[in-house]
């Protein structure tokens, strides 16, 4: 077993998907990892402590297997970070999503969300940056092509409170209700608009 498969294999163990992609700059490659949202594992849960928001269901749930992860690589005599916090890229520096297609793990959905054959619109990503020699497990591309899961449903387009929503594009993100800097907060715990998120989950599960 060469070193790459020892890594995602390893990775496999920990997280629900796993996929590589190569970065569009510098040396480093991409190790994108993505585990299923559940009532039990709310990765969702995100808090506001001060003026910061606090991914409190990542930290909770995805932290300790991101860090055996890195504690993997590191043995194998590779570099590898998280990409921000719990590999979570801060806004404008990597499009997680967009990384998670490339690698495969999924296809767009028309809510620009990334829909997976299995767990649908449950898997929350998350990037280590990592000099470990992984290759793309697949050679899918980031295109915008219609996804089969979506034919014949607008389900998202018409519901969404904001009409934010294209056909697989949502042109302007800062005014989707669920952009994290638009969140309103209920004690320490912050709320957010799922509608297209929630109905694309129920009828993804009644196609399948």
């Amino acid at each position: 077993m060469s070193i790459a498969q020892e890594i995602t294999s390893y990775a496999s163990d920990l997280f629900n998907v796993v996929g590589a992609t190569k970065l569009t700059y510098g040396l480093n490659n991409l190790l994108i990892v993505g585990l299923e949202t559940t009532p039990e594992r709310d990765l969702d849960e995100f808090r506001r402590v001060n003026r910061d928001f606090k991914l409190y269901g990542f930290e909770k749930h995805a932290r300790p297997k991101l860090e055996s992860l890195l504690r993997f690589i590191h043995k194998q005599g590779f570099s590898a970070e998280l990409v921000g916090q719990c590999g979570y890229p801060p806004r404008g520096e990597i499009n997680l999503k967009e990384a998670a297609v490339c690698a495969g793990l999924g296809k767009w959905g028309k809510n620009t969300l990334v829909l997976h054959p299995r767990y649908s619109n449950r898997l929350r990503f998350m990037a280590l940056r990592t000099d470990a020699p992984l290759e793309p497990l697949t050679s899918s591309l980031a295109t915008r092509e219609e996804n089969p899961v979506c034919a014949g449903c607008t389900i998202c387009l018409d519901t969404c409170p904001e009409k934010v929503l294209e056909p697989y594009r949502m042109p302007e993100t800062v005014h989707c209700l669920a952009n994290i800097a638009r969140m309103t907060s209920k004690g320490d715990r912050l709320i957010c608009c799922d509608i297209c998120l929630r109905l694309c989950s129920t009828v993804s599960n009644e196609k399948s």
